[in-house]
């Protein structure tokens, strides 16, 4: 059968990626934290993007994931899967895995490490999408590839392949954000364009993006659903009040490098109430970094399911 093209909005937390001690998956930790983000409303999942560590894991280890947490979802909402590597071959063989898993589509970084002409970029992203039947959306997040993709490419790509169906903009400039949105909507009206920071995703919708794949929904989404929500019912008051307690969580991101390592300790203290591990180099976790996630949950303890502290 055919998979169906499925059309992304709203809220789709980037998941974080829990480990035990021995550097396998904690597999019952996330189950917890994909039922906790399930049960709160958000509209879709990402597994195996940035914050979910795919670039410490191995290709097998990948695949692994992914079969045993798309199989857990279980349809009960959308789920996208972070398959972008370096290498075409790899990018399409998990791509393809993805489909095969059950996955309704994926989230393709564009190729980092060396900086490619948008030719090159054009042909690497038609050659993923042509090689699958379900949705694919774009990753353009800069300042780990290198280089950003340009509006004009991104709509090129919109129009010569259907399912390539949105795009996830990890970039702080709203600017860019709005080309993306004028010049794809031009091609494509169902085109999708997602924000990535927090305190963008208000100023997004109002200028006609999709939602957002935003880092503070992983242990949050409360306030990002409830924003993308009174938006669409025209409660904009609402929506800017929720928009000032979403960017008053950002201060997050200045705790950790990487910046996953904090949020998975939000998610140890906050959601689940015991610690996983994390793989090498990051297995240990500075007495500093503990304090302030302290102090964090401290002061925005509102905005969280559960203290232990």
């Amino acid at each position: 059968m055919k998979p169906e093209k499925v059309s992304f909005h709203g809220i789709i937390p980037p998941v974080v990626t829990l480990f035990n001690n021995d550097g396998d998956f904690n597999w019952e930790a996330n189950k917890q934290l994909t039922d906790f983000l399930i049960t709160k409303g958000v509209h879709g999942i990402l597994y195996m993007g940035s914050t979910g560590e795919f670039s410490s894991l191995t290709i097998e280890q990948r695949k692994r994931f992914v079969e045993k947490m798309v199989a857990y979802v279980n349809h009960r909402v959308p789920v996208l899967i972070g398959t972008g590597t370096t290498s075409l071959t790899d990018t399409i063989d998990l791509s393809k895995h993805a489909q095969e898993s059950g996955a309704d589509g994926v989230l393709v970084v564009s190729p980092y490490y060396w900086k490619f002409n948008e030719v090159q970029l054009f042909d690497y992203y038609t050659a993923v999408a042509k090689s699958i039947e379900i949705s694919v959306m774009i990753y353009n997040i800069p300042m780990l590839t290198g280089q950003s993709l340009s509006p004009k490419l991104v709509a090129k790509l919109a129009q010569n392949c259907e399912n390539i169906i949105g795009i996830k903009d990890t970039i702080e400039n709203l600017g860019h954000i709005r080309q993306l949105i004028s010049e794809t909507k031009e091609i494509r009206e169902d085109f999708a364009v997602f924000a990535a920071f927090d305190d963008l995703l208000f100023p997004s919708l109002q200028i006609g993006a999709a939602g957002a794949i935003n880092g503070t929904a992983v242990f949050a989404p409360e306030f990002s659903v409830q924003l993308y929500s009174s938006f669409k019912t025209g409660d904009f008051k609402g929506a800017l009040s929720l928009h000032q307690k979403i960017s008053s969580f950002m201060s997050i991101y200045e705790f950790s490098q990487p910046l996953y390592l904090a949020i998975k300790e939000i998610v140890n203290k906050s959601i689940l109430g015991y610690k996983t591990a994390n793989l090498p180099p990051t297995a240990t976790l500075d007495h500093e970094l503990n304090i302030k996630l302290e102090e964090y949950i401290r002061k925005h303890g509102d905005g969280f399911p559960v203290s232990i502290i």
